[in-house]
């Protein structure tokens, strides 16, 4: 391992989640506190932008379907701002176009929701490093 690797694999990443479902929301909490620092919280894509703006965080996931501003309106912000925080999104969606939208906007990740469990966490790893991912169809 190179000494960078050392260094990334010896920082837990710094994550906020967004989805405006609660229960949902604590559940993706829950999985990723495990293996990463949670540092936010946000139920609508508005608050979503406000502790992005202000945490800077590593890696934000993203619901798609949010009061106030979708996750992948939220994403093109993102990238139109020059934001360096990477996206996964993680929706029950799972058609090619809202992947495809998704991706165009500047997410790097697409995590299905019934397969949180088995590809969140590779998914954020995945596009901290700044590789894409998305759950296997």
């Amino acid at each position: 391992m190179h000494t960078a690797d050392l260094c990334l694999h010896a920082m837990k990443l710094r994550i906020i989640v967004a989805d405006d479902n609660q229960k949902m929301l604590d559940q993706i909490v829950l999985l990723l506190r495990a293996h990463f620092d949670v540092i936010a919280t946000a139920t609508d894509g508005t608050a979503a932008l406000e502790c992005i703006q202000r945490y800077k965080p590593d890696v934000a996931v993203l619901d798609v379907v949010m009061p106030r501003m979708n996750g992948i309106e939220l994403t093109r912000e993102l990238s139109r701002n020059g934001h360096s925080t990477h996206v996964v999104i993680c929706s029950v969606e799972n058609d090619r176009e809202t992947i495809d939208t998704a991706r165009a906007a500047g997410a790097l990740g697409y995590v299905f929701k019934p397969r949180m469990v088995r590809d969140l966490i590779t998914a954020v790893k995945s596009v901290a490093a700044g590789h894409p991912f998305t759950s296997a169809e």
